[in-house]
């Protein structure tokens, strides 16, 4: 059982790194790991007390804090790191990126493509956090790629029928 112990850090804001910042709340000075779009919100705040809603990630050797602006950050992230295959990495860069709004509503709509186009993510991944949180795998999408396989097919001389057997083969191999 891993026991959290804490929820938010507050204090003053000491450092700002790419992907860390540092606050210090009198009494200890806090190594808070944040998204780039975090630390890019933080730069006004620079030397001014902050409010951090924190995740404490516990690995073999070693202890890191995660900091987010809301509670619901945070809590999207801690969500997301847990699915297997998504991690620490790719949980940070997906909260950077879309709000939990934004992702709420991606998942609402079965938009696969805007979590593809999160550095980092592969299809096989998206698909498993649309069946983590969501409970279902989103409906295929059709894209460019599959469009110029099709048309390839055909001006070789394919007949659809085999066109599409072929198609759904590669759908379920990718």
């Amino acid at each position: 059982m891993i026991l959290v112990f804490l929820n938010h850090i507050y204090g003053k804001l000491l450092r700002i790194a790419e992907d860390f910042v540092v606050v210090d709340t009198g009494t200890f000075g806090f190594k808070i790991y944040t998204g780039k779009n975090l630390a890019l919100k933080l730069n006004e705040k620079l030397g001014n007390n902050v409010l951090l809603y924190v995740a404490e990630v516990i690995e073999k050797d070693n202890v890191r804090l995660f900091g987010f602006l809301s509670e619901e950050e945070r809590d999207l992230f801690e969500s997301l790191k847990n699915i297997t295959g998504v991690g620490v990495k790719i949980a940070l860069r997906i909260v950077s990126t879309l709000s939990p709004k934004e992702f709420y509503e991606v998942l609402e709509k079965e938009d696969l493509n805007t979590l593809l186009n999160i550095p980092g993510i592969g299809k096989k991944i998206a698909q498993k956090i649309f069946l983590e949180i969501k409970g279902v795998i989103p409906k295929r999408v059709y894209n460019d790629e599959e469009n110029v396989i099709k048309n390839a097919l055909l001006n070789l001389g394919y007949d659809k029928k085999d066109i599409e057997l072929v198609m759904r083969d590669i759908r379920k191999e990718f």
